[in-house]
Order: structure tokens, then C-alpha cells, then sequence
């Protein structure tokens, strides 16, 4: 009786084992590079608009929150990744306040730091957001979670302004 308990017991322990190896397969993992920091033209905008008081100026440690760092995004096998899912990521590892937008497919606030409208020098009213890159490269077209990537990518988002002068030189 004692032989015939072992060996369910060790039956089952093996089918244990088996089904706890084949759940983590068709999981995959990738290694990307994500940054996130205050663009220029919104620091500089930023001054401007505030140079007579010293307590809206933007401090040092709030114009880059992320420097390249090495983010791991787990993932179905056969399953393609997102900008977005990544940017998850990475918030969540490096404690980073965000909102999406209404369509929960782009970011649009990162530890308080939004889209917000302002007036460049020569008068245009200039819309600051957040853009990114990947690979230095801005996407075309769609959202944050409509882009994908692949392993090795670098993704850098931008709190970033623009005109509509900007958008018609496009055209």
C-alpha cells in the first residue's frame, strides 16, 4: 500500500512539474531602451513665461525622468508589443505617475507634465505633448498603442511643442 501511495504521489508530483514547465512556455521576453524627459522648446518656453519667478521654474531633476534605461516586456509568443505596453512597463518599474488619454492609447500626462498650450516669440500658439520615437525615428501615424516594436528598440518620449505652422509644412 505504501508503494502504490509513492508512486501516486510521485505521479503526480511529475504531472505537477510537467504542467507548471509548459505554462511559462509561449512566453517571450525583450529587452528595449526607454527615456523620458522635458523637450527643449518646452523648457525654454517654460522660462520664458515664468522669468520673473523662481518657484515655476523647472528644476534639474525633472527634465529627464528616464535615461535609456533597460526595460524587460513579457509577452505571448507570436504576439506583437506596443509602444504603450512598454511605456507600462517601465512606469510601473520606475515609479512614474502617468495618464493616457481618452482613447487609452496615447500618453498624455507624465508626473504632471501635460498637454498645455502657450505662445512662442513670434506670437503662434504652440500646443506642448507628448511624442516619441523609436529608434530616433517618429512614427508616421497612430497612437502609442497602435505602434509596435521589436527587441533591441529604443523608445524616448518627448514632452515635445509644435504650431500649426508645423503641421502644414508637413502637408
Amino acid at each position: 500500500m505504501k508503494k502504490t501511495k509513492l508512486r501516486i504521489f510521485a505521479l503526480v508530483f511529475a504531472l505537477l512539474m510537467l504542467s507548471c514547465a509548459f505554462v511559462g512556455c509561449g512566453k517571450s521576453k525583450m529587452t528595449l531602451k526607454v527615456g523620458v524627459k522635458l523637450g527643449q522648446d518646452y523648457i525654454d518656453y517654460m522660462y520664458e513665461k515664468n522669468k520673473d519667478n523662481d518657484e515655476f521654474m523647472i528644476p534639474q531633476e525633472h527634465r529627464v525622468f528616464l535615461n535609456d534605461v533597460t526595460v524587460g516586456v513579457s509577452y505571448e509568443e507570436g504576439a506583437q508589443v506596443s509602444v504603450l505596453d512598454v511605456f507600462k512597463n517601465a512606469a510601473a518599474e520606475y515609479e512614474l505617475d502617468y495618464t493616457l488619454d481618452n482613447s487609452g492609447k496615447s500618453v498624455a500626462a507624465i508626473n504632471d507634465y501635460g498637454k498645455v498650450q502657450g505662445t512662442d516669440a513670434e506670437g503662434n500658439v504652440v500646443t506642448y505633448f507628448w511624442s516619441y520615437t523609436i529608434n530616433g525615428v517618429e512614427p508616421t501615424s497612430g497612437r502609442a498603442a497602435d505602434n509596435y516594436v521589436k527587441d533591441g528598440d529604443v523608445i524616448v518620449f518627448t514632452l515635445t511643442g509644435a504650431n500649426a505652422a508645423d503641421f502644414d509644412a508637413e502637408k
